[in-house]
């Protein structure tokens, strides 16, 4: 780039950046006022806290299997999250200790811990649904959601080796 369009360049920025200023000084005399624009910005943030280990304890032979866990999903200005789960055997699914043995599980979500109008969810697949968070970090010290996860009978009864089974699943909230 030449000089003088260096010099062009610099000089339209300096001109951009003085008009964006709204501060202004006093003026000489028996007192002076200035005044200062103040700003900031607050960017979206979200925080989940009191997930806990969802334990099934032993398979009866019959009926579905299902459990959840409670938990506080903050959300600056009590605004709307979505959740995403996804677990550490790529699907939803509880992998054997010892064999390659599966058994697939549903999850979904609850914004107001009436497991009756829970969301289903799709594996790493984001809630099509606004959850409400709380504007409290601590969701004034209780739940304000709730991951719930089924076994179907067919599930359990057809599984190939009576064994422990276990999977990592991941909530993921972000804001929206």
């Amino acid at each position: 780039m030449n000089t003088f369009a260096k010099i062009i360049t610099a000089s339209a920025l300096a001109l951009i950046s003085s008009a964006s200023m709204a501060a202004t000084d006093g003026s000489l005399g028996a007192d002076s006022t200035g005044t200062s624009d103040l700003s900031l910005t607050i960017n979206d943030r979200v925080q989940i806290t009191g997930v806990d280990d969802i334990a099934l304890g032993a398979y009866s032979g019959s009926g579905v299997l299902t459990g959840e866990t409670e938990f506080c999903v903050y959300r600056n200005g009590g605004d709307n999250y979505k959740v995403t789960l996804t677990t550490d055997q790529a699907s939803f699914v509880v992998k054997s200790a010892t064999t390659l043995d599966t058994i697939a599980f549903s999850a979904s979500i609850d914004d107001d811990l009436d497991a009756s109008d829970g969301e289903s969810l799709t594996y790493n697949t984001a809630s099509a649904v606004a959850l409400a968070g709380s504007n409290s970090v601590t969701c004034g010290g209780s739940s304000n959601a709730a991951l719930q996860v089924s076994f179907a009978e067919a599930a359990l009864q057809a599984a190939a080796s009576a064994n422990d089974y276990q999977a990592t699943v991941t909530v993921f909230v972000e804001p929206i």
